[in-house]
């Protein structure tokens, strides 16, 4: 089927669909721009405009997903389900955008910090050890820096 084109025609995604969809993912975000379509995870090339999943009772049995092979942007949703490793990224930023509380658990000169945020976005750059704490309903998008790659640049620290 090849690459699709971001510009050929807009996307859309129902915040209902999404939440959803997400309930029933466990402690793993749900993707909606990765690098590829991972059939492991039930995935499927999303081609109409509007995004949906099929699910079997309490199963995922499908879940769009907008393959992006550059690799330079992923964007995920996440809620307070969602769990990190302590890890960092060498030439990707997160950012984080969320009606509910963030909070950043980070290294800083080797002692461990904390940034609370009790709504908005929370901006992480490359190099930076942390984890994300979350609250609720929350965006997460990754941007590769200097050429990077978002596949396999997270280092997990513990």
């Amino acid at each position: 089927m090849g690459q699709p084109n971001l510009a050929a025609e807009p996307k859309a995604a129902s915040l209902a669909d999404l939440v959803d969809c997400l309930q029933l993912q466990g402690s793993r975000p749900l993707k909606l721009i990765a690098e590829a379509v991972q059939p492991a995870f039930h995935e499927s090339a999303w081609l109409d405009p509007t995004w949906n999943f099929v699910r079997n009772g309490d199963s995922i049995t499908d879940k769009k997903l907008l393959a992006f092979a550059e690799d330079s942007f992923q964007f995920s949703v996440a809620n307070e389900q969602s769990k990190q490793d302590f890890h960092f990224h060498e030439k990707v930023a997160e950012i984080f955008v969320s009606n509910f509380p963030l909070e950043l658990l980070y290294r800083n000169n080797g002692r461990e910090e904390t940034l609370s945020v009790p709504s908005g976005v929370l901006i992480v750059p490359p190099g930076i050890a942390h984890r994300v704490k979350l609250h609720g309903l929350t965006f997460v998008f990754q941007v590769a820096t200097q050429g990077g790659q978002i596949h396999n640049d997270k280092v997990v620290e513990r």
